[in-house]
């Protein structure tokens, strides 16, 4: 399976920023002072994709919310459904004959 395959679920950073400061009861301008930046840029940040280490950091300190877990989660759920398929691959080759089951010796 290919690295593109794989990361087809992009995480919307920005969106699960502007949750948790909705759920933190901060407002807009109380959170931009907090990091500190503009209003404005604070409304940036809610539209990205992609955000800077540093920057996620400093938000998941201000918010109390790891947001480096959920892109380690995505990367634990991408290793097990890898897993999952050589498994099932290495399954269906063992019923053909293909892989010896006992000793694990490959005659593909």
């Amino acid at each position: 399976m290919s690295a593109e395959k794989l990361n087809t679920d992009r995480i919307q950073i920005g969106k699960l920023i502007k949750e948790q400061v909705d759920r933190s009861g901060l407002s807009v301008e109380k959170f931009a002072n907090l990091i500190p930046c503009k209003r404005d840029n604070i409304y940036d940040i809610f539209l990205r994709e992609r955000i800077d280490t540093d920057l996620l950091l400093k938000i998941s300190k201000i918010l109390k919310f790891d947001f480096f877990k959920v892109y380690s989660g995505q990367i634990a759920n991408e290793m097990m459904t890898q897993i999952h398929i050589t498994i099932n691959i290495s399954n269906e080759e063992i019923e053909k004959g293909n892989i010896c089951k006992h000793c694990e010796w490959n005659n593909i």
